[in-house]
């Protein structure tokens, strides 16, 4: 069998000729956008997902309906009702250094009742429109405790 250097530096030759050339012809245009815009997916199926930011669940109108989000501080989940955050009501679970907290929020924005859950105990809060809590059952040093508030700001503590 004969070495045959020559055709082989030919063929070497032409094919760094056209990398090259696809090198050169591929940037002379300007960047091109991969993606624009969103695409709809009908159905995604994914094993595994790691998300860095918020994921927030939009509506038909494209309306955020649901948003998880962390933070240093702690997660929330939130659920708003048909329109939106401006829409009405609202839900949210949070977590925030160590504490659980629910909450349920009227159209307005007014928090309605709050569900905490603390190193003390737990503690339920009912608000009325204006946004002060009115009334609250909890725990307080292993005894529970109700406070109620009048609508003169009047406030009765109830221990057994």
């Amino acid at each position: 069998m004969k070495f045959r250097l020559r055709e082989k530096l030919k063929y070497m030759f032409l094919g760094g000729l056209l990398t090259l050339a696809g090198f050169m012809f591929g940037n002379m245009n300007s960047d091109t956008a991969a993606q624009f815009g969103y695409e709809t997916i009908d159905k995604l199926v994914v094993q595994e997902l790691i998300v860095r930011k918020d994921i927030t669940v939009m509506g038909g109108g494209m309306e955020p309906q649901v948003l998880i989000s962390w933070d240093r501080n702690g997660g929330r989940v939130v659920t708003y009702g048909p329109k939106g955050p401006n829409g009405l009501g609202a839900a949210s679970l949070l977590v925030a250094k160590g504490d659980g907290v629910v909450t349920t929020q009227g159209s307005k924005g007014k928090t309605g009742a709050s569900l905490m859950v603390n190193e003390g105990g737990g503690v339920l809060s009912l608000f009325a429109p204006d946004g002060k809590a009115k009334i609250v059952l909890g725990i307080a040093e292993g005894d529970g405790v109700a406070y109620l508030v009048n609508k003169f700001d009047e406030a009765r503590v109830l221990k057994p």
